[in-house]
């Protein structure tokens, strides 16, 4: 395999170096001598050499879905979202459930939730499910209820109008019921897979923790294998699965079968809460904009506990879904009950948005970690409006979590955000208004991207040195000293995976 040669990049600021890359190493950082004349070359011209981007929270089989299903994401009416939907039931088979995701009804006239009433006429056939854009909430045809037999289900999960019909609106579990409906198979799986993967390479992205789905872990788990195995994939993925998956896992040893350099299964996701679009993540007090809705918590505190020992017990990573203050509450004290102040698996909390310094210092105390996802500060816009201005000012405290001593890593939560780590790491940096106090500079938003990332995967914090591992991402623009606000503008010139240029522009 020929070498990979890095031209006049710059490093930390200063330009002018030669990075050769072989066997996946670094093997040479220099100025001025460019090495090999047989290496592949990658012209930096000036552009930054970082470690390779890592997205610490991810949904890349149901990105790769969205890609294939009706894609809602920037919808501002239902007429856009019936029109999209109408072009899915075209590419249908009669009968054939068509599926979408994206849409929010925060950005609809009225902000009123949808009903089944607004899909039924375009729809007489076709069982239709729709996700919103958190993922928390669906919205289902007539004809999709009477398949599954849902009319009769009752429960906070299932909404219902004043004549006590169901609306179309299922919540949380009663959402994953019904993808548990759907066709899948392995093979698909692996082209979603491959589909993504293209694009988050272009983006910088060298190593993505895959969080697998629930409704469809088997053929999800299966395509990672099998991709794995035949050396088809492009990036690195460290995997967490559903809990309904332990049992899988050992009666196959896929624990066994991905725990290599390219795939690894790191550990459990386990939702805790529902989101803050939704109402369903679980506050202390009522939702400002629904005074008789604190949300939803998916388990009691000692069922949550005794799935956290459960998962510690096996030697793997618990990471816990909490968005809202009752729900990170509640993983803190079940993460705390292992971690024991040392937290050696390096247990958790997704997302941590609503974490006001209570739940800061418990988080400390057990060295509970947590990924974070910066987008949300800028698409969160109706904040205010579900928690007040009070509880939003501790909404999403990334530097003080940072400067607590909270290990944060970012990510995208893709397809609910743009996987791009440039954005996350300029929203991170760009916030305004009254939580300007949280801006993180930019070698903390890289930090959230690179070393705390890798940290909270297991991965080595190696750097930009001689004989680190070769996951690099070259920028097309020297990034020392770059004003916050042009951040968003930079692209990615190549991502290198162990020594091979899996994106790049002129390579020579």
């Amino acid at each position: 395999m020929r070498g990979l040669l890095i031209r006049d990049c710059s490093i930390g600021g200063k330009a002018g170096y030669n990075v050769y890359c072989e066997g996946g190493k670094i093997i040479r950082i220099d100025e001025g001598n460019e090495g090999s004349s047989n290496a592949e070359v990658i012209d930096a011209n000036g552009g930054s050499l970082c470690p390779g981007f890592v997205d610490s929270h991810c949904h890349p089989f149901e990105y790769g879905w969205l890609k294939r299903s009706v894609d809602l994401r920037g919808t501002t009416s239902m007429t856009a979202v019936r029109l999209r939907v109408v072009a899915g039931i075209q590419r249908a088979e009669p009968g054939e459930w068509v599926s979408g995701m994206g849409w929010d009804q925060e950005e609809f006239p009225g902000k009123e939730m949808p009903t089944r009433e607004e899909l039924d006429d375009i729809s007489p056939e076709n069982p239709v499910v729709l996700s919103r854009i958190c993922g928390h909430i669906g919205l289902l045809n007539t004809r999709s209820i009477e398949a599954l037999g849902l009319t009769g289900r009752t429960g906070e999960e299932y909404e219902r109008d004043q004549s006590g019909a169901l609306t179309g609106i299922v919540k949380e579990k009663a959402l994953e019921e019904v993808y548990e409906n759907l066709p899948r198979s392995a093979e698909r799986s692996a082209a979603d897979l491959q589909a993504v993967e293209s694009e988050a390479g272009r983006l910088g992205l060298s190593t993505l923790h895959c969080v697998v789905s629930r409704d469809s872990f088997q053929e999800e788990l299966e395509a990672l294998a099998t991709l794995a195995a035949s050396e088809s994939l492009s990036l690195k993925y460290r995997v967490y699965v559903p809990p309904e998956a332990l049992d899988y896992i050992d009666g196959t040893r896929l624990s066994q079968k991905l725990a290599g350099t390219a795939v690894r299964i790191n550990g459990v996701k386990i939702y805790a809460d529902g989101s803050l679009g939704a109402r369903t993540a679980a506050l202390r007090e009522p939702y400002t904009d629904d005074p008789s809705n604190t949300g939803i918590l998916r388990y009691t505190d000692e069922q949550l506990t005794e799935l956290v020992e459960a998962v510690d017990s096996k030697g793997m990573q618990a990471i816990v879904h909490a968005i809202g203050d009752r729900a990170v509450e509640q993983a803190a004290e079940a993460l705390g009950s292992v971690a024991r102040g040392n937290n050696s698996r390096r247990h958790r909390i997704e997302h941590a948005s609503l974490l006001p310094k209570d739940l800061r210092s418990k988080m400390t105390k057990h060295s509970i970690r947590a990924t974070v996802q910066p987008l949300f500060i800028i698409s969160d816009s109706w904040a205010v409006d579900r928690l007040g201005e009070e509880r939003a000012r501790d909404l999403y405290p990334l530097k003080s979590m940072l400067d607590e001593g909270i290990i944060s890593s970012g990510s995208s939560d893709s397809p609910i955000e743009s996987m791009s780590p440039i954005l996350g790491m300029w929203a991170a940096m760009a916030r305004r208004g009254e939580d300007s106090h949280e801006e993180l500079t930019l070698e903390q938003a890289q930090t959230l991207y690179t070393v705390n990332a890798r940290s909270n995967g297991f991965d080595p914090l190696e750097g930009l040195s001689e004989g680190a591992s070769a996951d690099l991402t070259l920028l097309d623009s020297d990034i020392s000293g770059l004003h916050p606000a042009l951040f968003r503008k930079v692209g990615v010139l190549a991502t290198i995976v162990g020594g091979r240029a899996v994106h790049s522009y002129g390579t020579g």
